[in-house]
């Protein structure tokens, strides 16, 4: 009996009097619990979820909550309410069944894995409370571990046995099926496209040397039909209209491993014929033609038109036009041809009414209305919708964020509602990192996201970024702490600010180097892929060279403050900075040394272009040219020179080894000076070994002049060779190269010590 309809039947008027319901004000005088059966549950427990409390008013609706609460706690299996009226008050009674405890967990049917390993991983143990949702997660547990040792079709099923007293046994039942690991996936009926090329589009992969991390050959059923329809859609996304995967069959080879032969029934390509659409009265057809992807002659794709839909219904929304619809019709044309014909249903147009925010428990309103491109007022924008959705889930502050537009109040009016839900902002890593460069290093990171310095002791909701960083190493020590405002004055302007410590041993084997200074800059986008930055930055260098280094050398000892204005312009079009297939990222800087003790200025370009070849092969092209010179009296001082060589550059020479060198007088030390003018091109193309392995070829060409604004590239350096780029979870992508020189100049006889390894993270910042 339900809370409610047990409380009408214990307060009708038979049983209470007729007076006694008409009370304004019933008092609950007494809270009491009878048990059902065995008293598995302490009462204490049970009136922890209860908020019905003796001396308050009787509330129906507070009872049925703490009904749905003693359900939902999973301790009891029935709950009826009862009232009984005692001196002018009412008698509040919970009758429950509790559930009973756990006196044994059994297992049946299981060959594979022991009684003792399942019971470490179900994780119930005698005395517990029995309950729905720890019986599920169990076999949850079990079916997981099984299928992580290739066991894709176990089943688990549970029944129990009561022992009297309110203790119960389980005993989960067990259907182990075969074990099936994924030797190879194949495919039968494909002409079109190649078995690899097929693989890359599914999610169930081979197993490989490195499984124990990616889990790599299991199946999950529910994913490899997934990966099915996967198939299907990349076949139709490429013009084949008719395409159907049929089948996915496993084979056994051995030790049980399986092979899937997928088989696949290809069909006739289709090519558009041509582009239709109904009546329109907003737009002519040669307005929205310049925005179809899929035009007459191309191949037919069912991702392209459904993108043509939303391309049109983006134009419509772009107007005002919130509520327009657009279907597709496909309509053969004749053998392998397609007529595509686009209707719209126009609706009408809005403009925007309020916008209300919910759930920010912990972030300021106007954080959140910073990223509304719309204004109350002007045309209702539906693309600027997902646009605001966008860039609320960029700011990586909230677990959810639904971005909504509703009716409104106001006739021809679109409120627009924002609903997001809070999440973690603040975090602390820490760890090891290793690199042929600065050896091994340990380090802190302190980041909050959300930070905001005016809200003392809180410190979060006001969507600045804080971070603070810490490494140490036997060739580093570097502390720094940033705080950037993302939306200075209001305006979409960043200002940052970072306070820093350096001191660096591995730059050189003659001198050790170190930075204390802070900068301030400001950040302003340019269209979507582009930012211009301006920088100041104060910073007192201490070179500490050895006593017993070459006059070269030792002229660089002392301290210097350095005062520098710096502008640069960044374009950046790649679609990921870990692994990018396509897209360029151009940078162009100049830095300007004011006051101080360095009187130097620089200028810097660089770019880096990928492209996405068949087989799943990448191809990248980096290259840098820079100059420095120096408008006083004094010589561009040696941290401000510019070098070659090691993981950034050229792969085949030592860190920062090529270079003008000291080679002048007796106490030449024949290390590398640096010099006022660089280049470097490298071309790499990437290729897959196994999922998350890919192997590398490479090849590095460079020049170190020792003159300002001298690009010629006279003395030129050279290194080839491979390598390894790994995506190791929880660790990061990581990169192992080894390469050699192959082009060094007759007058630079030290930059070659042969094949050198290089190891680093290899993030493409």
């Amino acid at each position: 009996m339900c809370a409610l309809a047990a409380l009408v039947l214990a307060f009708s008027p038979r049983a209470m009097g007729q007076d006694f319901l008409e009370e304004p004000d019933v008092k609950v005088k007494e809270v009491v619990f009878r048990y059902n059966g065995a008293k598995s549950v302490a009462e204490s427990r049970l009136r922890s979820f209860t908020e019905t409390k003796v001396g308050q008013s009787f509330d129906a609706g507070i009872v049925d909550e703490d009904v749905k609460r003693l359900y939902e706690s999973g301790l009891v299996q029935d709950v009826q309410v009862l009232g009984e009226e005692v001196n002018g008050g009412v008698k509040v009674i919970f009758e429950v069944s509790t559930r009973g405890t756990v006196d044994v967990v059994g297992f049946d049917g299981n060959t594979v894995f022991s009684s003792g390993k399942l019971a470490k991983e179900v994780k119930m143990t005698a005395g517990e409370i029995l309950s729905d949702a720890k019986i599920l997660e169990a076999r949850r547990s079990i079916q997981d571990y099984y299928r992580g040792y290739g066991y894709p079709d176990v089943t688990v099923t549970h029944r129990l046995q009561d022992e009297g007293d309110g203790v119960t046994s389980i005993i989960f039942i067990i259907n182990e099926g075969v074990k099936s690991e994924v030797r190879k996936i194949l495919f039968e009926g494909n002409v079109a496209f190649a078995d690899v090329e097929l693989r890359r589009e599914m999610e169930t992969k081979q197993k490989g040397i490195f499984s124990f991390l990616t889990k790599s050959g299991r199946i999950d059923n529910q994913q490899l039909q997934r990966d099915l329809e996967q198939l299907r859609e990349f076949y139709q996304n490429n013009g084949y209209l008719r395409a159907n995967v049929l089948s996915a069959d496993r084979v056994p080879v051995r030790d049980g491993r399986v092979d899937l032969i997928i088989k696949v029934q290809e069909g006739s390509k289709y090519m558009v014929n041509q582009i239709q659409f109904g009546p329109m009265t907003v737009f002519t057809p040669e307005e929205l033609t310049p925005a179809m992807s899929l035009i007459s002659g191309l191949p037919y794709s069912a991702k392209k038109v459904n993108d043509d839909r939303r391309a049109i219904r983006s134009y419509y929304g772009s107007r005002g036009y919130a509520d327009a619809q657009v279907s597709a019709e496909v309509k053969d044309a004749g053998p392998g041809l397609v007529n595509i014909a686009y209707r719209v249903k126009e609706g009408s147009r809005f403009k925007v009414g309020r916008v209300n925010i919910s759930g920010n428990t912990k972030t300021k309103d106007r954080v959140i209305r910073q990223e509304v491109p719309m204004k109350p007022g002007e045309y209702f924008n539906s693309v600027e919708v997902e646009t605001t959705q966008k860039r609320l889930q960029g700011l990586r502050y909230f677990e959810g964020v639904q971005v909504t537009g509703d009716s409104s109040s106001r006739a021809g009016y679109r409120d627009l509602n924002i609903n997001v839900q809070e999440g973690k902002t603040g975090e602390v890593n820490f760890g090891a990192g290793f690199s042929s460069i600065d050896s091994i290093v340990g380090y802190v990171n302190l980041e909050q996201r959300n930070f905001d310095i005016r809200n003392f002791g809180k410190f979060t909701g006001g969507g600045q970024r804080f971070s603070a960083q810490l490494k140490l190493g036997s060739e580093r020590q570097d502390f720094k702490v940033s705080l950037i405002e993302p939306w200075f004055l209001g305006r979409r302007l960043s200002l940052g600010g970072e306070l820093y410590y350096q001191n660096r041993y591995y730059l050189s084997p003659e001198y050790d180097q170190q930075n204390v200074g802070g900068a301030i800059f400001l950040r302003k986008a340019v269209g979507r892929r582009a930012y211009v930055r301006g920088e100041y930055r104060l910073e007192q260098i201490g070179l500490d060279v050895d006593s017993d280094s070459s006059p070269a050398f030792l002229a660089e000892d002392g301290d210097y403050v350095r005062s520098a204005l710096g502008v640069s312009y960044v374009y950046d079009s790649r679609d990921d900075i870990v692994l990018p297939r396509k897209g360029h990222k151009a940078t162009v800087g100049m830095t300007l040394g004011v006051g101080g003790d360095v009187e130097t200025y620089s200028f810097e370009a660089s770019i880096a272009k990928h492209w996405s070849l068949p087989l799943d092969l990448i191809f990248n092209l980096t290259g840098s040219l820079a100059t420095v010179d120096s408008y006083g009296d004094g010589e561009v001082p040696i941290f401000d020179r510019l070098f070659l060589g090691g993981s950034r550059d050229l792969r085949g020479f030592e860190y920062r080894d090529l270079g003008q060198r000291d080679n002048v007088g007796l106490n030449a030390t024949e290390e590398a000076l640096g010099g006022k003018t660089s280049g470097y091109i490298s071309g790499e193309i990437t290729f897959p070994i196994f999922e998350r392995v890919r192997g590398a070829g490479f090849f590095d060409v460079g020049f170190v002049n020792a003159d300002s604004f001298d690009f010629a590239p006279e003395d030129l350096y050279g290194s080839s060779g491979l390598g390894l780029r790994l995506d190791i979870p929880g660790v990061g992508p990581l990169a192992l190269d080894y390469a050699i020189p192959i082009l060094v100049p007759s007058t630079d006889d030290e930059a070659d010590k042969g094949g050198q390894f290089n190891f680093y993270i290899n993030y493409q910042y």
